[in-house]
């Protein structure tokens, strides 16, 4: 359970051990949200501030443990340095949970627009630890956890209306994917790291083409990609649900500022 790479073979992508996670994290966050479909908002944030300081020490685990295991080197930073996409979870949840104003309204815009669709594709196409750790890893059980979480706290969000989706939003979610994607960059360059893959692909063929291709071009692409299209990805799932369905994400305007003035 915390043996390095090659102990045993990687449980691997659409794997029985895949599945099996899937469905057990899974079935825990759905049973969740239908247990706690009565709280109030003020009770789940009670839950949002103890649940983001455990997700914020299950991290700082992680990187202890790899650090111990695989030692600090140029090779080693990009397994314990929490700046992927799907890592800004982290650092959104707890600003969510602790901030207030201006910054919690800004993670919540992140979490609903960027994080949820984020969580979903990983899930579908968990491309990090389970190509190198069996599923009974802590890392492979942790990646499914992390991620279902990102999901489950997404989802509420929306349903207790702590946030009310609104394409007005887009630049605040620019804003905030820029805070945690230029660091990144900056740090890739610096050390030679590939934090948000922006120097190489993992796992996926179009982007492994466009890099064969041309790095530069694929850093571009790769860049701008996880800086704009799960917002456009997200606003258009949410107005297909708008128009086609009950679930009507997209509600007055009139209600989303008023939720976004009381915040300040």
């Amino acid at each position: 359970m915390f043996r390095e790479i090659g102990a045993y073979p990687p449980a691997g992508m659409f794997s029985l051990g895949h599945f099996i996670l899937l469905f057990i994290f899974g079935g825990l966050g759905i049973l969740f949200y239908y247990l706690t479909k009565k709280w109030t908002k003020e009770k789940m944030m009670i839950f949002f501030k103890v649940f983001s300081l455990v997700l914020l020490a299950m991290e700082i685990f992680k990187i202890i443990w790899n650090i111990s295991v695989y030692k600090i080197s140029h090779e080693t930073l990009n397994r314990f340095i929490p700046l992927y996409y799907c890592s800004i979870f982290l650092y959104a949840f707890l600003i969510l949970s602790w901030g207030k104003g201006r910054f919690g309204k800004s993670a919540m815009v992140w979490m609903t627009y960027g994080g949820i669709i984020a969580g979903v594709a990983f899930l579908m196409y968990p491309s990090s630890s389970l190509i190198f750790y069996p599923a009974f890893h802590f890392l492979s059980l942790h990646s499914i956890f992390f991620h279902v979480a990102l999901v489950l706290i997404g989802t509420i969000i929306i349903k207790k209306e702590f946030y009310i989706p609104s394409r007005k939003d887009f630049m605040t979610f620019v804003y905030f994917s820029l805070a945690f994607m230029i660091p990144a960059f900056i740090f890739n360059k610096i050390f030679g790291t590939n934090l948000m893959f922006l120097e190489e692909p993992i796992a996926i063929y179009i982007f492994t083409r466009i890099q064969e291709f041309s790095p530069i071009v694929f850093q571009f692409v790769m860049f701008f990609a996880q800086l704009f299209l799960p917002f456009l990805f997200t606003h258009l799932i949410f107005l297909f649900f708008s128009q086609k369905t009950k679930f009507k994400v997209y509600q007055n305007e009139e209600k989303h500022e008023e939720i976004s003035t009381s915040d300040h």
